[in-house]
């Protein structure tokens, strides 16, 4: 077996999470919409605050499902903590993605005047905001932990044959370190 690539097990789950977030943020502003019609909420505002949170929590859980690993599943209360900080971030997201879909929306009405349809509705936008900005912070998270604890950090870690970190010249012997420094 050859050696391990952990940046493929990075790339993987950044590929995978964009998409799981960006569904769940769209099952998420479906459940909002469904209960701004249920509790009568008329208020644009109101519904606006209740797509953009619907999106947050759908992606945020996402993003933190991507962030788990198969080999070291931490405390639930760092798993929560996860959670509510991409959830959060996940809803700064849906509101630039508003915010962004807005301008772009605006662009488009003024080249086409009412007869071209739009590119993307205005909430395609929000699921596109509140998915993007979590599996960025994931993806980071991703980099950073491989790098520091991870199997980047592990290979270095490994005891040479004579006793010291770091990688060893490879052939076996167990005074690997003592002959690169020439006390054989």
């Amino acid at each position: 077996m050859g050696p391990q690539k952990p940046w493929i097990s990075v790339v993987a789950r950044t590929l995978l999470g964009f998409p799981l977030a960006a569904v769940l943020a769209a099952l998420g502003m479906a459940l909002a919409s469904a209960l701004a019609v249920f509790f009568g909420v008329a208020a644009l505002p109101n519904i606006l605050t209740m797509l953009m949170v619907g999106a947050g929590v759908g992606a945020g859980i996402g993003a933190g499902i991507v962030l788990l690993r198969v080999d070291s599943i931490p405390a639930w209360p760092i798993l929560l903590g996860a959670g509510l900080v991409l959830s959060a971030a996940s809803f700064g997201g849906a509101w630039v993605g508003f915010q962004i879909g807005g301008y772009i929306s605006a662009i488009e009405d003024a080249r086409c005047v009412g007869v071209c349809p739009y590119l993307f509705k205005p909430r395609t936008y929000i699921a596109l905001g509140a998915a993007l900005v979590p599996n960025i912070m994931a993806l980071l998270f991703n980099i950073g932990y491989e790098g520091m604890f991870g199997r980047f950090a592990r290979a270095a870690r490994q005891p040479r044959g004579d006793g010291t970190l770091g990688p060893s010249n490879g052939n076996g012997s167990g005074n690997d370190g003592a002959r690169a420094a020439g006390k054989s």
